[in-house]
């Protein structure tokens, strides 16, 4: 036939046949349209009779438990086949395995802690052995703690990593020590986990000591850095470090004592009693009445300050007052003496007699009043 590109017909016939023959050749050529055995419904380039999930893109093929069907489309991804799906996996609609890898049927967990028994090392220690040295928690003798020896020196099944150590401390007297008195140390540590077993002191003189509760002398004044270092049965260590100031102090002086030498049994007699220390440190009065009476303290009472003490001594006779002091840091003064004559009676006004008696001596007068 004449084709005549004039007419119509003929060229309505031509792009018909081009139009026809063109999609022929797409269909040949297209992975996409080769027809059913090329089909390929999700288009991951993964002909659907081969994907192992048509329904939806997988260009991995991924297939944990290697039964045929994609873990993207698999509603029970199950690596051991008991049953229980493999953790992780989103599209799991079955029951999450506490031990995948290994079959547990029964799901066992004794310790609770998501790791089946069938896979956990330590199936009763719900911290899974976590300090790592190869013994479950349910034997370690300090599961927090990295000792795969579990040395427990002390035998309480406590191992001795676990063991809480000692805390130094002490203390000792007078807190204010003066050159060559004596201190003495307590020690006052709190024991940790264990007994305590050794003790070193050292003074900061180049003294040291292994005692309990040593004293320590210091010749001489300055600053010492007093050290205890205690060790207990399990090894552990604590130590506790001190200043301490040496001073230098002298004694108060003699107290003075103004008062009657004369008196009444059965009266109060008044002394006024003063004292004073060169350092004016406060200073305690100790006042020995001679008597039947205890002795009376008073203080701490400022350097040069007078007390007045009152006394009644009930029975005639000769009394010898004594009085010291002490200062702040326990150094006493030497002593004061004051005589005082107790009668029953006066044969002279008492104040005659006192006179008398202080300024003249005279021994007519004495013998009436001794």
């Amino acid at each position: 036939m004449k084709i005549d590109l004039k007419n119509k017909y003929h060229v309505t016939l031509i792009l018909v046949v081009s139009i026809t023959c063109f999609m022929a050749a797409m269909v040949a050529l297209s992975p996409y349209t080769k027809g059913p055995t090329g089909a390929d419904a999700d288009k991951d380039t993964i002909p659907d009779t081969t994907d192992n999930c048509p329904g939806v893109p997988n260009t991995d093929q991924a297939d944990a438990d290697t039964d045929g069907i994609g873990d993207v489309c698999d509603e029970c991804t199950d690596t051991d086949r008991d049953g229980y799906g493999d953790p992780g996996i989103t599209s799991n609609t079955c029951p999450q395995d506490n031990c995948p890898d290994t079959p547990n049927a029964n799901q066992t967990d004794t310790d609770n802690d998501g790791m089946g028994d069938a896979c956990d090392t330590c199936p009763t220690d719900p911290l899974n052995d976590a300090d790592n040295d190869g013994i479950c928690g349910s034997i370690d003798n300090c599961p927090s703690e990295y000792n795969p020896g579990q040395s427990d020196t002390d035998g309480d099944n406590i191992g001795d990593a676990c063991e809480l150590p000692p805390v130094a401390d002490f203390t000792y007297v007078p807190l204010e020590p003066i050159q060559g008195e004596t201190l003495l140390f307590t020690d006052t540590t709190s024991s940790g986990g264990g007994t305590l077993m050794l003790w070193r002191w050292s003074f900061g003189d180049n003294s040291t000591s292994a005692e309990h509760h040593p004293s320590h002398v210091y010749p001489t004044i300055g600053s010492y850095t007093v050290t205890l270092n205690v060790t207990d049965i399990n090894g552990k260590t604590s130590t506790k470090t001190t200043t301490i100031t040496v001073i230098h102090n002298d004694p108060p002086t003699p107290p003075q004592i103004n008062g009657p030498h004369l008196g009444r049994a059965d009266d109060n007699i008044t002394f006024m009693i003063t004292g004073s220390d060169p350092d004016a440190n406060q200073l305690t009065y100790e006042i020995d009445w001679n008597d039947s009476t205890s002795r009376e303290t008073h203080g701490p009472i400022i350097s040069g300050t007078t007390i007045t003490i009152p006394h009644r001594w009930t029975t005639a006779g000769i009394y010898t007052i004594q009085v010291t002091t002490t200062d702040t840091h326990h150094t006493q003064s030497n002593p004061t003496t004051h005589t005082i004559h107790i009668q029953d009676i006066y044969i002279f006004n008492e104040y005659f007699m006192e006179y008398f008696s202080q300024n003249h001596q005279i021994l007519f007068f004495k013998l009436l009043y001794e």
